[in-house]
């Protein structure tokens, strides 16, 4: 499925271009930001820079150790496209997408007459509900209506997971504290961040687009529960997910996709 854009694609392809090259990295240091261990154990050290002016980022590749005294030492360097989160300016320049601006975007996009009707408006509401799910395997999911479990069921290894929870675009997979048996869930639909309930004991987040606003929850014993719209219609979504023995909260709202994060 092709998704529609949002106007936070608009303004991230915007500063993209406006960008261009040479990008405006930091002064480069042969020091790693990670390092990973390829199939003949040697280590791989890995430096990452963001641009400070659209965000792209330079990765460098070099095999460590470093050697001692002087030498040389072979660096490969790829570019990376960002994460909308990690744009510099993007809220301000969404906000600066024309309604022309958009409407021809979705055009070049494959979308000529504009966002589907059936698609969720924008609705900066909150709203809080309250469930008790029949939770089996140890899982519940959220999906775009009228997706299937086998989305996100194996999990696919294109999968995002932030440990508590599994996703791919338009489908997100939990891992409540329960296996078997009663689950009392609230879901809070915000229109901007809530911040963490640091009263549960686990929390992780991340990123899922929702192709068009509308989901449901679903068990694994094929029950489920249509929420209202998103509030900020079709596009990218944070989910945060709270886990304790007494029951678990979901936090969704709309903002450009980051990486997972682990509050507690």
């Amino acid at each position: 499925m092709r998704p529609v854009p949002t106007r936070e694609d608009v303004a991230m392809e915007h500063i993209l271009r406006a960008c261009g090259s040479p990008h405006d990295f930091p002064d480069f240091a042969l020091e790693a930001t990670e390092t990973q261990t390829d199939a003949s154990g040697r280590t791989i050290c890995i430096r990452r820079d963001a641009c400070r002016t659209c965000g792209t980022v330079s990765v460098s590749q070099w095999q460590g150790p470093l050697p001692e005294g002087p030498g040389q030492i072979a660096v490969v360097r790829r570019y990376e496209r960002p994460e909308p989160g990690d744009v510099p300016g993007l809220a301000e320049r969404t906000r600066q997408v024309t309604d022309a601006e958009f409407i021809e975007f979705l055009a070049s996009n494959g979308f000529p007459d504009g966002i589907p009707e059936d698609f969720a408006p924008y609705r900066p509401a909150t709203t809080r509900l309250d469930f008790v799910l029949r939770v089996r395997a140890g899982q519940f999911m959220l999906l775009d209506r009228g997706r299937s479990l086998g989305d996100i069921l194996p999990v696919p290894p294109s999968a995002e997971s932030a440990n508590l929870i599994d996703a791919v675009p338009g489908a997100a997979l939990f891992w409540p504290p329960i296996h078997d048996g009663e689950l009392p869930l609230t879901v809070v639909l915000c229109p901007a961040d809530p911040g963490p309930d640091r009263s549960y004991a686990r929390i992780a987040e991340l990123s899922c687009r929702f192709h068009s606003g509308h989901v449901v929850l679903r068990e694994l014993a094929g029950r489920e529960r249509e929420l209202p719209p998103l509030p900020a219609g079709h596009g990218d979504y944070r989910l945060r997910f709270h886990t304790a023995d007494s029951g678990c909260l979901l936090q969704l709202w709309g903002q450009p996709r980051t990486k997972p994060l682990y509050p507690a």
